[in-house]
């Protein structure tokens, strides 16, 4: 009589190199890019006002590099609240997640619009891309969700006051509108004595800015997130001084969408102010850690967009 169990190990050999063979032949058929993307958000119906979580997810091989890409052009509807970003690291895999939060005050369907990535290994000279599929949003009103619930009343009528308070009510009245309008003269006269004074030109309030922060040492507390979120309100604040941008109520999404068409910034000035506002949001947002020299660069590039953006002083 035969004995099996000899056997017994070569078959399970056998099951685990027909195993990793299929597994090998599966890998090669489905790596064929080394990239992929996709687009979520977690509501694709919202009331009014509601706010939307937009995420785009990028996974990639770690030797292959994504052209930066802002997010917010064609929005229609859709308005840019609040954004950051999160990365993650696997062997030779890389996640990146950017999120997003979206609302609108305009009712009926959304669309938040395709995303196209553009990307090359490191030895690549050229750049290859990929799209994202754009997401459909359902917008209602807010009487939707009342439905036949409302009902109209008539306005009431104007309540009348009793003899007494009117009599004690009138006086005080006069009294408050004599000292409301001395007040308005008296800050009209204030701001007409100020627009007298000649103020300082933007460019020279961006460089005693810029030289009273590299004062506070922060590079040398190891504040460098703080760093970077003061140099970057400086150059917006001299934006709106300079050009009248509201740089520093928008997200620097926005504000980059709103000044690709500004005539006052030549386009080596618009990249120059991209290359820069990334840098910044990547060290405030997405906890990115800069190297030494990035660190000191940051400074001078500030200080290089305002030598070159600068108005001209008078012969």
């Amino acid at each position: 009589m035969k004995k099996f169990p000899n056997k017994i190990p070569f078959l399970i050999l056998s099951i685990f190199l027909v195993a990793g063979l299929s597994a090998c032949a599966r890998n090669k058929q489905g790596s064929s890019l080394p990239i992929t993307a996709r687009v979520e958000a977690d509501k694709k119906i919202v009331s009014i006002g509601d706010k939307i979580k937009y995420v785009i997810i990028i996974e990639k091989d770690k030797d292959v590099e994504i052209e930066p890409f802002v997010f917010g052009q064609n929005l229609g509807n859709f308005a840019i609240k609040d954004f950051g970003s999160k990365q993650n690291r696997l062997f030779n895999k890389e996640r990146i997640s950017q999120w997003y939060i979206l609302d609108t005050y305009i009712t009926g369907k959304a669309i938040i619009p395709k995303v196209v990535i553009k990307y090359r290994k490191n030895k690549d000279k050229d750049w290859s891309q990929i799209e994202v599929g754009e997401i459909s949003i359902e917008v209602k009103s807010i009487l939707d969700k009342a439905g036949a619930n409302i009902q109209m009343r008539d306005i009431k009528g104007p309540l009348g006051l009793p003899s007494a308070i009117g009599k004690f009510l009138i006086p005080i009245g006069l009294l408050i509108l004599i000292i409301s309008g001395f007040l308005v003269w008296y800050f009209l006269k204030k701001n007409q004595k100020e627009q007298y004074q000649p103020k300082k030109p933007a460019h020279e309030i961006a460089y005693e800015q810029l030289e009273a922060l590299r004062a506070k040492d922060y590079i040398g507390k190891g504040l460098i997130k703080e760093y970077y979120t003061e140099v970057s309100d400086i150059i917006r604040h001299y934006l709106e001084s300079r050009f009248k941008l509201k740089a520093p109520e928008m997200t620097t999404e926005e504000f980059l969408v709103s000044v690709r068409d500004a005539s006052d910034l030549a386009s080596e000035h618009k990249n120059l102010l991209k290359e820069f506002l990334l840098c910044c949001d990547l060290v405030k947002f997405a906890k990115y850690t800069p190297s030494a020299n990035e660190v000191n660069s940051i400074f001078y590039s500030a200080k290089h967009f305002i030598d070159q953006t600068k108005e001209n002083e008078p012969a």
